[in-house]
């Protein structure tokens, strides 16, 4: 934040608090608070005043978050920091605590990355007190959702745990109940990344006691064995996928010199299915009790750790995963899953997180996994959905052309086995959405809609069946809806990073390009590198930006020259166009027309080719390519009745009545829903 608006927030925390408490200074702070250090008056003691920052409490109800945080006041335990009371400070919601005088944790395992050594009877007395504390606010019936090495402080006789109930006070304290839509949109995580359990990067509304344990798993094998048992990690969705689908390696593999016994509850407290795991803090102290009677570690001292990325921004997914952990899976489609078939059920996990990055490698490991579930279990319906969605999104954008027609054959097949093995199967309804939806099809929108609504109406958590609805939407120019899909979507799962970012494409259609390129810059796509560098270079250009634009568009093509779709490429064209250079213009448009042929969103490099025309003066060439735009799946007449880039051609009887005739199709559209 700028000194000023910190400066600012200060004033106003000193007025508010002012006779009770002197504020010293800022400590600085993290995604769900800024962190002062102020001097008790009354009583002469230091303590912490943490105030929720501006994104959280225009979300946040103050005085719900005040009655919440109540609950976490009651908690008083020698390795607890309490809170002390709460507040507004303008409309934003704050809370007290002790000042402990001692550093993180974090700051230990970052010294460990430097060689500094931690005798294993430290280690075991820090992991001690951290269960300590969680089982007496176990058994006080709160939660804290947030256990990570930065809310653990190390004072000169304990460890003491901070933060105890506030993540949930956020929760149960955003306005409509719309914490996980509104904050992530404001770009906060309810939980940091590298510690959240696989519950929560499912973003299951049931999160209890065991997502504590899980966090506590991953502290102990940290400290432990030195590392973070998923390793460093560079984005969110790689940390997410690890939590979902990957098994750590043993902790007595890891650091030989533990235990047996306090290695397997380590392990056991990681294990993906909540069920499989202590039930609460209590649970893990008599555990550690009956692990290290008489024996903590054999050997020498806890080797140094790589450092991690601890993350604590918000879960931007970069992310087109599909969230789902093994045991929310067999909870909710227990009547296909293969009894006992765990080879089956792992493949399934695979092949599911893997299908929706819409990336060539992982479209084929995806294909691979698939095949092999339904090769474990023949009976396995939800596994033929995914495989149905993964052949589609091949024919889409990768196949080539003598191999899509026996992909689509393929996932039409694998549709009709997946309904005849379970009729009330959405995912099996999504993919037929998805197979609708193509150019082979024409883009039957309308079609396209029902059968996603469909897949929505048999299985109301399909995040990712809002998601392509929004995207439909997106491309008729339902602007509204395409929004109200996202929030659907995100508030379900909040990691589905492509859903995300719709939000700027919106923004962008709606000629918010400031907004757009925001969202664009802060939602890598890791493993959706075009799709990246093409909307974000598209922002840039129509802010003005050519400079950066054109330096964006030249590193995608040496790091991509395959441009698939020719999107890239066409970006170039506009940029060449608008600077007055024809004959490149010319050139790159033939570039991409030769490109792009057969991809499956070729309607958005024929825009931007139309886009060209009108600004080299060329009528008739950006008229066709307009009309390929829309008749080949891309009919945004908001976007095209403002965009200045056909300023050009809006005079010209063609555009006039082409409008005319695209203005009637969107307001039926906009009155059929």
């Amino acid at each position: 934040m700028e000194s000023g608006a910190t400066d600012s927030l200060r004033q106003r925390l000193e007025q508010t608090l002012s006779g009770a408490f002197r504020i010293e200074g800022e400590l600085g702070g993290g995604g769900m608070s800024r962190v002062f250090l102020a001097e008790d008056q009354s009583l002469g003691r230091r303590v912490v005043v943490k105030v929720l920052p501006g994104d959280i409490a225009h979300a946040t109800s103050a005085e719900r978050f005040a009655r919440e945080i109540r609950l976490s006041a009651g908690l008083q335990h020698p390795n607890i920091v309490p809170v002390l009371n709460a507040g507004t400070v303008d409309d934003a919601p704050y809370y007290t605590m002790p000042f402990i005088a001692g550093r993180s944790l974090r700051a230990s395992l970052d010294a460990l990355a430097k060689g500094e050594r931690l005798p294993p009877a430290k280690a075991l007395e820090i992991l001690r007190d951290i269960a300590r504390a969680l089982a007496y606010a176990h058994d006080a019936g709160v939660v804290h959702r947030d256990i990570k090495p930065e809310n653990v402080l190390l004072a000169s006789d304990a460890a003491v745990v901070a933060d105890f109930g506030v993540a949930k006070a956020i929760a149960a304290a955003t306005r409509d109940g719309a914490a996980a839509t509104t904050l992530t949109q404001g770009g906060v995580a309810l939980g940091t990344p590298a510690y959240m359990s696989p519950e929560q990067a499912a973003a299951d509304p049931s999160v209890d006691q065991r997502a504590d344990v899980y966090a506590w798993g991953l502290i102990a094998y940290e400290l432990l064995a030195g590392a973070h048992p998923f390793g460093d990690r560079r984005s969110v969705q790689a940390l997410l996928t690890a939590h979902l689908v990957e098994h750590a390696r043993p902790l007595a593999d890891a650091a030989p010199n533990v235990s047996a016994e306090l290695s397997a509850l380590v392990m056991r407290c990681l294990a993906k299915n909540p069920a499989d795991r202590p039930a609460n803090g209590r649970e893990i102290v008599d555990a550690l009790s009956d692990a290290t009677s008489g024996r903590v570690a054999r050997g020498s001292s806890i080797p140094g750790k790589r450092r991690l990325l601890g993350l604590t921004v918000a879960i931007l997914a970069a992310s087109a995963a599909m969230v789902f952990y093994v045991a929310r899976f067999r909870r909710e489609v227990s009547p296909s899953a293969p009894a006992g078939k765990s080879t089956a059920v792992d493949a399934y996990l695979r092949g599911k997180v893997r299908v929706s990055s819409e990336n060539r490698d992982d479209n084929d490991a995806a294909i691979a996994a698939l095949r092999e579930a339904i090769a474990a279990d023949p009976s396995f319906a939800p596994a033929y959905a995914e495989l149905a969605r993964a052949y589609t999104i091949k024919v889409f954008y990768y196949a080539p052309d003598s191999a899509k027609k026996r992909l689509s054959e393929d996932a039409e097949v694998a549709v009709e086995k997946a309904l005849a093995l379970d009729p009330n199967l959405g995912e099996a309804y999504f993919a037929r959405g998805l197979m609708l939806w193509t150019p082979s099809r024409r883009f039957p929108h309308e079609q396209t809609v029902q059968a996603y609504k469909q897949a929505i109406a048999k299985n109301p958590k399909l995040d990712e069946a809002y998601h392509q609805l929004a995207l439909v939407y997106l491309h008729v120019g339902l602007l509204d809806e395409a929004q109200a899909a996202i929030d659907t979507a995100l508030a379900i799962n909040p990691s589905n990073t492509l859903a995300r970012f719709r939000y700027g494409v919106i923004d962008l259609y709606r000629g918010d390009y400031a907004h757009a390129y925001t969202i664009f810059n802060s939602t890598p796509l890791d493993k959706n590198p075009s799709l990246w560098a093409f909307q974000t270079a598209t922002a840039l250009f129509r802010l003005g930006r050519e400079s950066e634009a054109s330096a964006l568009i030249d590193k995608f093509l040496r790091d991509y020259p395959a441009d698939e779709g020719g999107v890239g490429t066409s970006v170039r064209a506009m940029m060449l166009a608008k600077a007055g250079r024809r004959p490149e213009a010319e050139a790159a448009i033939a570039k991409a027309i030769a490109t792009g042929q057969g991809f499956g969103h070729f309607h958005h490099t024929a825009y931007n080719i139309a886009s060209a025309y009108a600004l080299l003066g060329d009528n008739d060439h950006a008229m066709q390519y307009l009309r390929s735009a829309a008749e080949n799946g891309f009919p945004c007449y908001p976007l095209f009745e403002r965009d200045a880039l056909l300023d050009g051609i809006r005079r010209d009887p063609q555009f006039i009545s082409f409008m005319k005739q695209l203005r009637g199709e969107f307001e039926a559209r906009k009155r059929q829903g």
